[in-house]
């Protein structure tokens, strides 16, 4: 599986990947390319996944690299990187207006707010960012993962990237814990807080990750191929098409982190992180919950200590959705988003 038989598509990949394009002339054709053939993308994928089984994955990596380009060439987002102490940081930008800073999760990347922010752009400048030790940012063993660690980066990264107004933070699974960690400890830096199946609280009723990890198990960490299609199962009641070359790529990456994702895991949660209920944190800005009711992973009745700690908070509770709102109902959830932002009072 580590390549394959010389074959005239993966010549073409090789090509394709080496060209010396610039990256804006490749943003326009691929965006031109997805508007054109857009409808023979699913037969095209179908194609290559059926390639895939022969071991070529070479064109699986190439394909997924196109496919992840498009989508963000679509969402008029692209990829840039900065330094932030011992960290490169890896993230995406694009759009004007008031500033929306997005944070992913667990096991997690910037990619996972592509499609929603493609409904964002047209009217905010978005910034979606790859936690340090995640995506494309530097991954280093020798540094804590904790929530408040990794907020800390995050309102350093703030600095860096010069954001002198307070911007829309809004944050997914572990990003919802570190954006309620920021909001907490550098409130004028936030003008409004979304937090999406937020983790970091005790929910009245256990969630099944909850009840899996008491039996050792933890359905959030990929070994192989197979635990890596159950975490998706597990995440996402409703899930979006995604094209088979992704599918493996993000596979072979989930397989290879599972040293650093282990790390992670264990340094989000008591002792190494407090939980948000005793922070003693007060949140004044308006704030956002977003949550699916069949949550595997953070329990929809987090959203009840939520609403005990942040009084103002409005709920949105879409049904039959899992843990990730913004995959599975893209364009509701930006909707609903967008509906709260309205209302925030401007600077």
């Amino acid at each position: 599986m580590q390549g394959c038989r010389p074959h005239r598509l993966c010549a073409l990949g090789r090509v394709a990947v080496d060209s010396a394009i610039p990256q804006r002339r490749l943003n326009q054709t691929m965006q031109k390319l997805f508007f054109i053939t857009r409808p023979l993308l699913k037969l095209l994928c179908g194609l290559t996944l059926s390639w895939s089984l022969v071991g070529c994955v070479s064109v699986e990596n190439t394909l997924s690299s196109w496919a992840i380009n498009g989508e963000r060439a679509l969402a008029s987002v692209e990829k840039k990187q900065i330094s932030v102490g011992e960290f490169e940081l890896s993230y995406l930008e694009g759009g004007q207006g008031d500033t929306v800073f997005l944070i992913h999760g667990f096991e997690s990347n910037k990619d996972i707010w592509i499609r929603f922010a493609a409904q964002l752009t047209k009217h905010y400048h978005v910034i979606a960012i790859d936690l340090p030790g995640h995506g494309d940012s530097t991954i280093l063993m020798t540094q804590s993962y904790s929530v408040s660690e990794q907020a800390l980066r995050v309102i350093a990264l703030m600095d860096a990237l010069h954001l002198m107004q307070p911007v829309h933070l809004l944050g997914h699974s572990m990003g919802g814990a570190i954006a309620y960690h920021v909001a907490a400890n550098a409130p004028a830096r936030v003008k409004s807080l979304g937090l999406m199946s937020a983790a970091g609280v005790v929910s009245g009723r256990p969630s099944e990750l909850f009840m899996r990890l008491q039996h050792g198990e933890n359905p959030l960490i990929a070994h192989d191929t197979q635990s890596f299609k159950d975490l998706l199962a597990f995440t996402m009641s409703d899930p979006p098409y995604i094209p088979g070359p992704v599918i493996a790529s993000l596979t072979r990456t989930a397989i290879a982190r599972e040293a650093i994702a282990s790390k992670i895991f264990t340094e989000i949660r008591p002792p190494y992180s407090r939980e948000l209920e005793t922070l003693q944190a007060k949140i004044s800005m308006p704030t956002l919950l977003i949550w699916g009711d069949k949550d595997r992973a953070v329990d929809v009745s987090s959203t009840e200590v939520f609403t005990h700690l942040i009084p103002q908070a409005q709920l949105v509770i879409f049904k039959d959705v899992g843990h990730a709102p913004q995959l599975e109902r893209t364009k509701e959830t930006a909707i609903a988003y967008q509906a709260f932002l309205a209302g925030v009072k401007p600077n």
